[in-house]
């Protein structure tokens, strides 16, 4: 037997089933939700009176509330069918929405951004899970699948969230996004009640054995996830908002549509690696994928103002896959086995980098200076791109020989 009759070809279509299409949708609208905080950032510290040292406080907590879920979310996400588990989610994120519109001091916002992690750590966790499932010839494109509703979302929820907090504020807005979330979780629930939904396929005990993966390698990869989210945390979802008001003088509507540009340029970097990774190699997409965020965070360095600004964003947006490739190259290398844990881990390294990135950027740019700030979220980019591109092996097809050792 050859690997060409154990494996579907690379360019075959991947098919985006009903189940695929409501999960992506599912996790579409939820990243959306949970990042209306981006856009209100802002307008919270003037109504809160805090400084950007404080405010960027809130994606700390925001990421030590995913640190805390990532790992149990992992294991949890091999045994229960994701639509069970992303209603679970959408509850969580609905209440914590609403924690975040009542909100009336430093102690409270904080709380209610830990919330909102752990409610976006089950669902991110749920839906990398999913798609990782699929055959490995066609698992680039069925993870950008995944990190186009992820990421698109995450762009999309500032953008929402600029327009209307305009005339209703940033408290009512979140109070919209609570009741979205739960029509979500009605929905979700409703579907799962469906026996043909109820079970996912591919769906492990848990104990299910799985082959070793070198322990360089996994650092590598946990490593690409742990950069990529440190520049996701420092820039759009800190910086970026900051940046924008305090030195452009932009408000919540511009900022939430200038970063919603971002998500049609998520949406099309996402689509491109995912047909890169399939088609020619994981690392093709990868390397190029942190190398234009790297240039993306260092761009506001420039003088140039609110064009630079953009540009940056840009820029940001289109290598946000990169992640995306990482977790997929980690499925490629356990053999579809155990993914959820290995993914909860990877996640758990990246969350890592979403709590370090507001931390040290916020401090460099409340304290030295924009220059300081984005230097540092590029060099740690350039340095990942250029590790992995020496370092990293490239897994397109490790998971051939892994079938094939299994049947001879």
């Amino acid at each position: 037997m050859t690997a060409g009759t154990l494996l579907p070809t690379a360019r075959k279509r991947l098919p985006l089933n009903g189940a695929r299409a409501a999960v992506a949708a599912v996790v579409l609208v939820l990243s959306t939700v949970a990042f209306f905080r981006v856009a209100l950032l802002p307008a919270i510290g003037s109504g809160l009176a805090l400084r950007p040292g404080l405010l960027s406080l809130v994606t700390v907590a925001f990421g030590a509330g995913r640190l805390l879920t990532d790992l149990p979310a992992g294991r949890f996400s091999d045994r229960v069918a994701p639509l069970r588990a992303l209603a679970a989610s959408a509850a969580g994120l609905a209440a914590a929405s609403v924690l975040v519109a009542r909100a009336h001091s430093l102690a409270a916002l904080l709380a209610a951004a830990a919330v909102l992690g752990v409610a976006s750590a089950a669902t991110n966790t749920t839906g990398m899970t999913y798609f990782s499932r699929a055959p490995i010839a066609m698992r680039g494109k069925s993870l950008a699948v995944f990190s186009a509703a992820l990421l698109g979302g995450q762009s999309l929820g500032p953008a929402v969230a600029g327009v209307l907090s305009g005339p209703v504020g940033w408290r009512v807005t979140e109070v919209v996004g609570a009741i979205a979330a739960a029509l979500v979780a009605l929905v979700c629930l409703a579907a799962a009640r469906s026996p043909a939904r109820a079970a996912a396929p591919g769906l492990e005990p848990g104990r299910a054995a799985a082959p070793p993966i070198e322990r360089r390698q996994l650092l590598l990869l946990y490593g690409v996830s742990f950069a990529v989210f440190f520049a996701l945390g420092a820039m759009p979802q800190t910086l970026l908002p900051l940046i924008g008001s305090r030195d452009y003088g932009l408000g919540a509507g511009a900022i939430g549509l200038l970063l919603g540009v971002g998500g049609v340029c998520r949406f099309a970097g996402a689509a491109l690696g995912g047909v890169v990774a399939d088609r020619r190699s994981r690392k093709a997409a990868l390397v190029p994928a942190l190398l234009t965020m790297g240039g993306g965070a260092a761009l506001l360095a420039l003088p140039g103002g609110p064009a630079v600004w953009v540009a940056s964003v840009v820029l940001l947006s289109l290598g946000s896959f990169g992640a995306t490739v990482g977790a997929t190259m980690l499925a490629d290398l356990g053999g579809g086995r155990r993914v959820g844990r290995r993914l909860g881990m990877f996640r758990f390294a990246g969350d890592a980098g979403l709590v370090a990135g507001p931390l040290a950027a916020g401090w460099l740019y409340d304290g030295v200076g924009t220059g300081a700030a984005v230097a540092t979220v590029g060099g740690l980019l350039a340095a990942c791109a250029l590790v992995s591109a020496v370092a990293l092996r490239e897994t397109r097809h490790v998971e051939t020989a892994l079938v094939l050792e299994a049947v001879a």
